[in-house]
């Protein structure tokens, strides 16, 4: 059974055959956690669809940074009954940053799923791998 478009899309996972990666590593390795692959493991789909592709995903990037800076903002006014303006700054800032990694491969991820023009095709794996025996 798929997975759902939204559960690829948090997983990172191909929008043709939601089941291969589109990053190299864990985003906990905050040195290569960003780097993807140039097409998809388990059925080759090439993952930039032009050059600079996902440039347009620093839009959902930045959407998702405007929403933690709210919410940290909220959160500290309400556990801290209104605290020094550089207590916001700080909280705040130190959410953008830890959350850096997981905003960039999940804005990347939406760009490909929204704007990428690749639907679902439960057989794309299957067709993939006919064609590597075809070839051997």
């Amino acid at each position: 059974m798929a997975i759902s478009k939204f559960q690829a899309i948090i997983e990172c996972k191909c929008p043709r055959c939601k089941k291969g990666r589109i990053f190299t590593d864990s985003p906990f390795n905050f040195k290569t956690g960003r780097r993807y692959f140039t097409h998809c493991p388990v059925c080759n789909l090439k993952y930039e669809r032009e050059p600079a592709f996902f440039e347009g995903g620093m839009y959902f990037n930045y959407a998702m940074n405007v929403a933690i800076l709210v919410a940290s903002g909220v959160a500290t006014y309400v556990l801290l009954d209104d605290p020094n303006q550089w207590i916001y700054f700080g909280v705040s800032a130190t959410m953008v940053v830890l959350m850096v990694s997981f905003t960039s491969r999940l804005s990347k991820s939406m760009m490909l799923h929204f704007f990428g023009g690749v639907e679902y095709d439960p057989k794309a794996e299957e067709r993939y791998q006919n064609s590597l025996k075809e070839k051997a």
